[in-house]
């Protein structure tokens, strides 16, 4: 008799890469950054090219295993100057280019120091249709805008 499983849904995958974010930011020891990161992960089975704040960043591969997939990430650091003075890093208000090889998109994302400290981690999901940001496993995804 085949094995039949259900298929992870798309709400289910999310809350495992936020175990597995939360997992990353944990073994990072205390002492070895002065602010936090934001860990970003692709969801997609397709590779994705960034961009942010004018800096290619290292492109993250996307890993498809029949019927699922297996994330991949990269941590960016936070910094605490403002956007047109940082190249590759989050300020408080950024501009990320997205790339896949089907479609490209660009968002702004403003991350306000005063309610999301710098000393936190963050996550952010790129999905092929948009963006999760998530600080403590809490979507404050409204910090983010497509603007093309």
């Amino acid at each position: 008799m085949a094995d039949h499983k259900a298929p992870i849904t798309r709400r289910a995958a999310l809350g495992g890469m936020v175990f597995a974010g939360a997992l990353a930011a944990a073994k990072q020891p205390v002492h070895a950054q002065k602010w936090g990161r934001v860990y970003i992960f692709n969801t997609a089975p397709e590779k994705v090219e960034l961009n942010l704040n004018r800096r290619a960043l290292p492109a993250i591969i996307g890993t498809e295993r029949e019927a699922y997939y297996i994330p991949d990430v990269i941590y960016v650091d936070r910094t605490s100057l403002i956007r047109d003075l940082v190249v590759g890093e989050f300020a408080d208000a950024n501009k990320l280019q997205v790339r896949f090889a089907s479609h490209e998109a660009t968002y702004e994302i403003d991350i306000d120091p005063a309610k999301h400290k710098l000393d936190r981690d963050l996550q952010l999901y790129v999905h092929r249709d948009g963006l999760t940001l998530l600080r403590e496993g809490v979507d404050i995804s409204d910090s983010v805008r497509k603007v093309a």
